[in-house]
């Protein structure tokens, strides 16, 4: 630790800001050999000492295109300690994490929920926000610089998200360009790193790790020594170190009687013969082992040890004592992770020692070690393939390492690890020469398209695509199949005019072959960019459910069940415009597809569905969270976040708003994290319903800023922040701002599809043109007949706008009936089932009919508890309006019961009344009021007629029932 207190000053304040919730990422930047990993061994003293959770894990250039190596060894590392506790929030994300801890695979059931690698590192962020909770928790992870892309864009995730968890990332780089470098230089330009750059030791620091080395103090180094050292080292530590052992070793540098001496005569090493310490050392061992290890080093840093004996011809006896003469000699280290695997403790150790093999023995010995990788596992398992492929490259055979890079490129894509996929892939194309492997590279050039995608580099994937189109080297029916995928992740992406594109010339390709396997999920596409695309008419909407028709039809003949899956997604979309029991029955058929073919996401999502649909339909939430539960077990956590938008929702229409906003919040934040722009704006949409809801314009507004930053003015969200803002001016009491609102929903969906059904268009603005008068019976009988018209939160103000219609025609009990209805629907919506009270009675007061004044009473009393001051204050004027006396509103009222307010108890009878219960005469009454006696009278005069009771007696009973 000479010459690094600084650094150490820094990450003691790191682990503090763990340990406090205050998480971050710490980069260790440094040649090799300058002290990265002693900083680091440092930082896990510290913080185990201190009580926080330590995860390790390191990278090794072996595995930089072995997917999650590093993370998968750091996990092991708290697992197997039993450090993880069973805690709840973990749940969902436990399936995610078996990709990367077998202990938490299911075997029976394997996981098939979402292969975002996004929700992977949502899911590694969370299972250390638990690990680290009470205590901090400290990840290292060593080498990154060696790091395969999947770790790096995990890495990339927490390091953007760690501030506000218990959790601190240290990771060790080269100085060298990489990609790891590129992220940790970032991360410091966006302060949400630290780059802590080490530089070499100066003269004064190689003069203390000398002497510490050495055993004694500066002062008694023998002369020359240290002049020696800073000559030659450059301030390297590990060179230091290596020079004193090598000249110990020597005999250059010797211990006497009188302390430590230089010997003249005796070679010293400089730099650039550090070489030669690491190979002195391993001729020490003898021939045959410096031989070996030669081997060893060929194979790499890290390489199986059943290759190495292969190759070496050593006995199982001759490798264990290579092993244990190689790791006591400093020069071998065992692999922890791999226990059938060695690795050279440094990278200079393995070059070291392969500098010394001639080129024509290196590659023979790797085109040996190629060939024993292959004999000993031919299936080439994890990261043999990608080992035989780099030794195949060695011994010169670049067409074979391209055929094995094509192998492993295939694996990782098949494994959800598309970014190593993508580098894998494009190294075999690099590899195989055009005029010998055309068809091998068409197929590596299809497969790095499916890798494109999936990796959701649209851009690239395009270009690559456009690659494929011109090329002779894949059939049509290949081409025609890549471009239908490609306008598949466009869709999805939402790049509607690339989507047609590609759509385009997948069908100009299939011209004259037009298969039925071809067709279907060109159509299933295609019936997407009709609806979803900007599409407008109904002509748009019949010609996607027919292309969606044919295409399920199609799929579930031949079968493609994935393809049949979206295509009823489709048409459950398009039947809601009629019936939502018809797209119950398509959802249905979905979910038995998927259950068939054993594709739980595709079931899951339909049975999702089905609950929001019934969800609309009831408003109970029992089946939406039961679907949410299914989500968590099955691993699906962007379904189980859709599936808890939908239940924010509802819990804004139930006037759950503390709820609402810290569900929505929750989301908010993951669905940021993750880059789900559709899904954060709907996380928006629905904090926005929750201070709409509440009449808070202002608090609102700000929320719609955010919204509009985002772009999603634009987007399918629209119309209900319309119809959510209409409630606002509503409770505002601003009749033509929430007019002008409606009329907003109506344009907008006149010319886009409608995808949402509760923005107004089926109800509240129904009842608003009733009410003004500039709507009947044949608008009430055109929204009847829609589908949407019978959701519950519809329903209600269809229901009320009959009513209102009915007591205009002089109908009184017709209308009553039908406002009891009305009421009935709305018994799960306090805000709204009081909102139609306040609007209903106006009507009911101008036109004679119903119980306005007791309406207008519970809602005054709603609002006002909700301090909703506009609506409150409306209803108070009506009231006054029809004649009847209104309570004087006093601090307190908000303690009335809701059954003797909604009698017009005011808060000082209610005083009143409280202190009769006790059994007190007036003057008592009085003077605990501080009131005169006949003021006491008079609000028992009025508490006996508002309360219809014969005398004081009955309303002490009365008070006596309230608290029973």
């Amino acid at each position: 630790m000479i010459g690094r207190s600084e650094e150490l000053g820094a990450l003691r304040e790191a682990l503090a800001g763990a340990r406090s919730g205050r998480g971050g990422a710490i980069f260790i930047v440094a040649d090799a050999g300058v002290g990265k990993s002693r900083l680091m061994r440092e930082s896990i003293t510290r913080a185990g000492d201190s009580g926080m959770a330590v995860l390790r894990g390191r990278a090794t250039q072996a595995g930089a295109t072995v997917p999650y190596r590093p993370l998968t060894e750091a996990l092991f590392s708290i697992v197997r300690s039993g450090a993880v506790p069973h805690d709840p929030d973990l749940a969902p994300y436990r399936p995610a994490l078996g990709r990367l801890i077998p202990e938490w695979r299911d075997r029976a059931a394997p996981y098939a929920g979402d292969d975002s690698p996004v929700v992977l590192a949502e899911s590694v962020l969370r299972l250390l926000s638990v690990v680290g909770r009470g205590r901090g928790a400290l990840m290292c992870l060593g080498d990154l610089h060696d790091c395969d892309a999947e770790t790096m864009g995990i890495v990339e995730y927490l390091v953007d998200n760690l501030a506000d968890q218990p959790v601190l990332l240290l990771a060790s780089i080269r100085s060298a360009p990489s990609p790891a470098l590129s992220l940790a230089q970032s991360g410091a330009r966006n302060r949400v790193a630290q780059l802590m750059e080490i530089g070499p030791l100066n003269d004064t620091e190689v003069g203390e790790l000398t002497a510490a080395c050495l055993g004694v103090g500066v002062a008694e180094l023998p002369d020359g020594v240290l002049r020696w050292l800073v000559q030659s080292a450059d301030g390297n530590p590990f060179v230091v170190e290596e020079l004193l052992r090598g000249g110990i070793d020597s005999g250059a540098l010797a211990r006497t009687p009188d302390g430590w001496r230089m010997v003249e005569g005796v070679p010293r090493s400089v730099p650039s013969t550090v070489t030669s310490s690491v190979n002195d050392r391993a001729r020490r061992l003898g021939p045959r082992w410096h031989r070996a290890l030669e081997a060893a080093a060929i194979i790499g840093r890290h390489f199986p040890l059943d290759v190495l004996q292969r190759v070496t011809g050593l006995s199982d006896d001759e490798l264990h004592t290579l092993v244990r003469a190689g790791t006591e000699a400093q020069l071998l280290q065992p692999s922890f992770s791999s226990p059938d695997w060695c690795t050279f403790c440094h990278t200079w150790t393995a070059d070291a020692l392969a500098s010394g093999v001639l080129p024509s023995q290196r590659k023979a010995l790797a085109a040996a070690a190629a060939g024993a990788v292959e004999s000993l596992s031919p299936e080439l398992p994890g990261e043999l393939c990608q080992l035989a492929a780099r030794l195949r490259l060695a011994a010169g055979d670049e067409p074979a390492a391209g055929l094995l890079y094509a192998m492993a490129g295939r694996r990782a894509l098949g494994a959800g690890a598309a970014a190593s996929a993508e580098r894998l892939l494009d190294r075999a194309l690099e590899l195989l020469p055009p005029h010998t492997h055309a068809a091998q590279r068409a197929e590596v050039l299809e497969s790095l398209l499916y890798a494109l995608t999936e990796a959701g580099d649209i851009e690239q994937a395009l270009r690559r695509g456009a690659d494929l189109y011109t090329s002779t080297l894949l059939a049509p029916q290949h081409r025609a199949e890549l471009l239908t995928r490609l306008a598949w992740v466009c869709v999805v992406g939402g790049h509607w005019d690339k989507a047609a594109e590609q759509v385009a010339l997948a069908r100009g390709l299939l011209a004259d072959t037009m298969s039925p396997a071809h067709l279907a999920p060109l159509d299933v596409v295609e019936a997407h960019l009709l609806t979803l695309g900007g599409s407008q008419g109904d002509d748009q909407a019949a010609r996607a459910e027919e292309l969606a028709l044919r295409a399920v039809r199609i799929a579930e003949e031949i079968p493609l069940p994935t393809t049949a899956c979206q295509g009823r997604q489709m048409l459950a979309l398009l039947a809601r415009r009629h019936s939502f029991d018809d797209a119950d029955v398509h959802l249905r058929r979905m979910f038995t597809t998927a259950e068939e073919h054993g594709l739980p996401i595709w079931r899951l999502r339909a049975q999702i569905r089905l609950a929001t649909n019934e969800l609309m339909r009831t408003g109970e939430p029992a089946q939406i969270l039961l679907a949410r539960q299914a989500a968590l077990a099955l691993g699906a956590v962007t379904a189980g976040m859709q599936a808890d938008a939908t239940i924010a929702m509802q819990q804004v229409l139930y006037c759950e708003f503390d709820q609402a906003e810290a569900l929505a919040d929750q989301l908010l934040e993951s669905t940021t994290r993750m880059h789900q722009e559709g899904d954060s704006q709907f996380c928006l949409v629905i904090k926005i319903a929750a201070q709409a809801h509440q009449g808070r314009r202002e608090a609102m507004r700000t929320l719609l800023a955010e919204f509009r930053q985002r772009g999603a003015e634009q987007s399918f969200h629209a119309p209900v922040v319309f119809g959510h803002r209409a409630i606002c001016a509503l409770l505002g009491e601003d009749r033509p701002g929430a007019e002008a609102e409606m009329a907003r929903v109506r344009e907008w969906e006149r010319t886009h599809p409608t995808i949402y059904y509760q923005s107004g268009r089926y109800g509240l603005g129904v009842l608003l043109e009733v009410l003004a008068g500039r709507a009947g019976r044949e608008l009430l009988a055109e929204t009847g007949s829609a589908a949407a018209a019978q959701l519950r939160w519809n329903l209600q103000f269809v229901l009320a706008a009959e009513a209102v219609l009915l007591g205009r025609e002089n109908a009184a009990r017709a209308a009553g009936t039908k406002m009891a209805e009305a009421l009935a629907a709305a018994a799960p919506f306090p805000m709204a089932r009081h909102l139609i009270l306040r609007l209903v009675a106006e009507a009911a007061l101008a036109d004679g009919w119903g119980d306005p004044v007791d309406w207008l009473r519970a809602a005054e009393q709603h609002f006002h508890g909700q301090d909703v001051a506009a609506t409150a204050g409306a209803c108070r004027a009506l009231l006054r309006k029809a004649g009847v006396r209104v309570m004087q509103r006093r601090a307190g009222i908000g303690a009335v019961p809701a059954q003797l307010a909604a009698r017009g108890v005011t808060a000082r009878e209610f005083e009143v009344l409280t202190l009769l219960g006790e059994r007190r005469a007036n003057p008592e009454i009085a003077k605990l009021l501080f009131i005169s006696p006949r003021t006491v009278e008079k609000h028992v005069a009025s508490l006996l007629n508002k309360l219809d009771s014969a005398d004081r007696r009955e309303l002490s009973e009365l008070v006596t029932q309230l608290y029973l």
